[in-house]
């Protein structure tokens, strides 16, 4: 496969520093408008395709389950939505502190700019999170140009970005 570093669109990826905590940033654009962009991150039967098996209230002040492996299942409480521009939701694993996630999406031009922040970070995570929401953000890319987003190759992902993201964090 192609690296998945330039196959999938142009990425700004960024980390920063805020006392004991990180946060870990990835702006990248899509050729859908912003309500198609949110109706695959928020569509329980589009999410499933690319990340995981979502379920809950998809409300402000729900309660979401993100079932992304069989060992692995993220609870989202929905803090903040402005559909289809902002949502903002708390983090929340058995393994780990919690912390927060926040997608924008802008429009531009006859496309859609999506920003995802994951904040609250320990220095151990931010690599790993950048890498792993590199990587679904890849299958959203495939998903959104009606391409199939389990073609897309974790072991690529992780030998191509994989430093790239070591060396930011």
């Amino acid at each position: 496969m192609p690296d998945p570093t330039t196959l999938f669109g142009p990425t700004e990826r960024t980390v920063t520093r805020s006392g004991e905590r990180r946060t870990v940033r990835l702006r990248r654009p899509y050729d859908a408008t912003p309500a198609e962009v949110w109706s695959a991150c928020t569509e329980p039967e589009r999410v499933t395709r690319w990340i995981g098996e979502l379920t809950g209230d998809r409300i402000l002040g729900g309660e979401l389950r993100l079932r992304m492996t069989a060992d692995e299942t993220v609870v989202l409480r929905i803090e903040a939505c402005d559909e289809p521009h902002r949502l903002q939701a708390t983090w929340s694993t058995d393994s780990e502190p919690d912390s927060r996630i926040e997608l924008t999406l802008e429009e531009q031009g006859a496309g859609t700019v999506l920003t995802l922040e994951h904040s609250l970070l320990s220095d151990e995570q931010a690599a790993g999170k950048g890498l792993g929401w590199e990587d679904f953000l890849n299958r959203l890319h495939e998903l959104l140009a009606g391409r199939d987003p389990a073609a897309v190759s974790w072991d690529d992902a992780e030998r191509h970005l994989g430093p790239a993201w070591q060396a930011l964090a």
